[in-house]
């Protein structure tokens, strides 16, 4: 017969020992029910950090949209008025906005360039694609100066006879009688300015035999001097700086053409080779230097060709977005994407070499843009166009 009081006793002393070992129990939480612990902080999620250029493109102001014209192209700067094609008109407007108007219209129009004495228009004929070449005179030009005097200051901006819009008025009939005009038998769609003086313009031609360079009156259009002709190459980059024309034949080779001058009697020099490059495109911009943006960096050269240096590799840029096209602006190169950044999209730098605070003196002037097609800039503002968006302006350092 089992002793109950040794089995009372045997029980009791187990318990005792479970207790026990829950009280020895090392973990804080043991015994406690829906308790849930805090992950350690290590295990936190943690924010992206901001990127320099994030950073940068958080500083700027926005740009200013001048207009919602998704056609826009051949942009210029004219005093405090920019001038752009939209459709079959030349639009004006103000740097701040206003005062936007059509100051010429025509259902053949192909390319316009404005500056600060005349629009010159590149249009097609009615019954074929030759081009006819336009100069409409600004009313306000400021006349030559005499001998022995100053020159007068610029207006503003120029004004252009524009026709009134009432009851019976043709206004394409209006348009079409305006200014001086001449017919080529240059390719229209290939044909526009890329650059003028007080009393010319310098226009890339789309000719039967390939591209071609002129020299045209503005007071007579159908007065023309050839600079450049080629055949089977191609003309990219065309511009007048330092008294001759520059240009990039064929993406990667730099030629310039020395212009006439009147002043010393010199004749106008033979297209020269100046420098190529054998690895890359060059898009050229040239100043007081010959500037390429290859992509990947834009290189400096003397006007020579000599001493090439590197101004700024895209990957010691505060973006790598690679350079695109560039233009020169007073010693500082304008420069924007051929590719987006994959966090700012397109963007508009500009860089001044030899700047104090910064080697390079790069700077954003723009971030979170849409393919920029076209730039124009002067001293204190650069204006813009993007694919199917608009025409934007913002201030520059």
């Amino acid at each position: 017969m089992i002793n109950r009081w040794a089995t009372c006793a045997f029980v009791a002393l187990s318990l005792a020992l479970v207790a026990c070992g829950a009280d020895d129990d090392p973990s804080p939480l043991a015994g406690r029910k829906n308790v849930t612990s805090a992950p350690p902080p290590s295990a936190a999620p943690q924010a992206d950090a901001t990127s320099p250029a994030e950073a940068a493109c958080a500083a700027l102001g926005a740009p200013t949209r001048l207009s919602d014209a998704k056609s826009a192209r051949d942009i210029t700067l004219a005093g405090r008025a920019i001038f752009f094609q939209s459709g079959s008109s030349v639009v004006r407007v103000f740097k701040d906005g206003v005062g936007k108007k059509d100051v010429f219209s025509s259902l053949n129009l192909t390319h316009s360039f404005v500056d600060d004495t005349a629009i010159v228009t590149v249009e097609s004929s009615t019954d074929n694609p030759n081009a006819t070449l336009r100069v409409i005179k600004a009313t306000n030009a400021a006349a030559a100066p005499k001998e022995g005097e100053a020159a007068p200051p610029k207006p503003e901006y120029p004004e252009f006879p524009v026709p009134e819009v009432k009851d019976g008025v043709d206004l394409n009939a209006a348009f079409a009688a305006l200014g001086t005009t001449t017919a080529t038998n240059f390719n229209a769609g290939g044909t526009r300015v890329f650059a003028s003086d007080a009393t010319s313009f310098f226009l890339l031609a789309d000719t039967a035999t390939g591209p071609a360079i002129l020299h045209v009156s503005k007071d007579n259009p159908a007065t023309q001097t050839t600079i450049v002709t080629l055949t089977d190459h191609v003309i990219d980059s065309p511009q007048l700086a330092s008294g001759a024309i520059w240009y990039v034949r064929d993406n990667n080779r730099v030629f310039k053409v020395t212009l006439a001058d009147e002043a010393t009697g010199a004749a106008q020099g033979e297209p020269t080779e100046v420098f190529g490059i054998g690895y890359a495109s060059c898009s050229l911009a040239v100043g007081d230097a010959a500037f390429c943006s290859i992509g990947s960096s834009i290189e400096r050269r003397d006007l020579t060709g000599a001493n090439p240096t590197t101004v700024l590799d895209v990957q010691k840029s505060v973006t790598p977005a690679p350079f695109g096209r560039a233009i020169d602006v007073a010693g500082s190169i304008i420069v924007s994407t051929n590719q987006p950044d994959p966090k700012l999209k397109h963007i508009l730098r500009v860089v001044s070499p030899g700047a104090q605070a910064n080697p390079t003196g790069e700077k954003l002037l723009a971030c979170g843009r849409d393919l920029i097609t076209a730039v124009a800039a002067d001293a204190t503002h650069a204006v813009w166009i993007e694919a199917n968006v608009g025409v934007f302006i913002t201030s520059r350092p």
